[in-house]
């Protein structure tokens, strides 16, 4: 079986060049969050029921990683509980047996987070939602800490609050690549049976990678929210 690695299905939309598989991959995954979502909230009471109590303690974890971001931090935890869950079902939608089906253009169905480019992209979002949030807080103020403790320290504490999330995107593509790489090798040699323990570990893998992309973009938006 012939092994390849990085290869995507290659599409066209308005004249960009998009990798179709990670699309539609990303957008399944969205629409399975909406759905759950919505059978979750549907129904709300005082008295809650099994769905609207999942939903509340994943809201309050997430409510609860606010508390060092002031009186207003609640309203940062929708985006925090959105990373979550869409990485966390992202990873997890990479065990799925898409391989049984094949893409005559190239490349396969696989998790949308083994993409750089779309982890890249969740990292953009941070960069911008955690420094737009210090400067809507603090106005030109904000910018003071780069020039802590030295000014001539400028570039490289604004060259490192570039790099914290893009670490966080080849954290994520790195772990989740590999472990679909070590799956597909094991297949490769007709050993059906044998990835089975890779693959759970695996979903131990796609959790912790979730957990640590959601808890390191809660600290840096902690510190861009600090007044000290």
């Amino acid at each position: 079986m012939e092994i390849s690695i990085g290869e995507h299905w290659i599409g066209h939309i308005c004249g960009m060049q998009v990798h179709m598989d990670t699309l539609v991959t990303m957008w399944i995954t969205m629409g399975l969050l909406i759905i759950a979502s919505f059978i979750m909230t549907r129904r709300l009471s005082v008295i809650p029921g099994k769905a609207q109590t999942v939903a509340e303690a994943i809201m309050g974890y997430f409510i609860g990683l606010t508390g060092n971001m002031g009186k207003d931090g609640k309203k940062h935890a929708p985006l925090l509980a959105t990373l979550f869950l869409f990485i966390l079902s992202a990873n997890l939608i990479g065990q799925l047996p898409w391989r049984l089906y094949h893409i005559k253009s190239g490349g396969e169905f696989a998790s949308p987070t083994n993409d750089l480019n779309m982890t890249a992209a969740m990292a953009i979002i941070v960069l911008i939602y955690y420094i737009g949030a210090g400067i809507l807080k603090k106005g030109p103020k904000y910018f003071l800490h780069y020039f802590s403790p030295l000014p001539i320290l400028a570039p490289m504490n604004m060259l490192e609050d570039v790099i914290r999330p893009f670490s966080l995107a080849l954290r994520l593509f790195g772990n989740i690549l590999a472990g679909e790489v070590m799956i597909l090798v094991f297949v490769s040699f007709f050993a059906y049976f044998l990835p089975l323990p890779f693959m759970l570990f695996e979903v131990f893998v796609a959790f912790i990678q979730a957990l640590v992309f959601t808890l390191l973009t809660s600290a840096y938006l902690t510190l861009s929210l600090k007044e000290h």
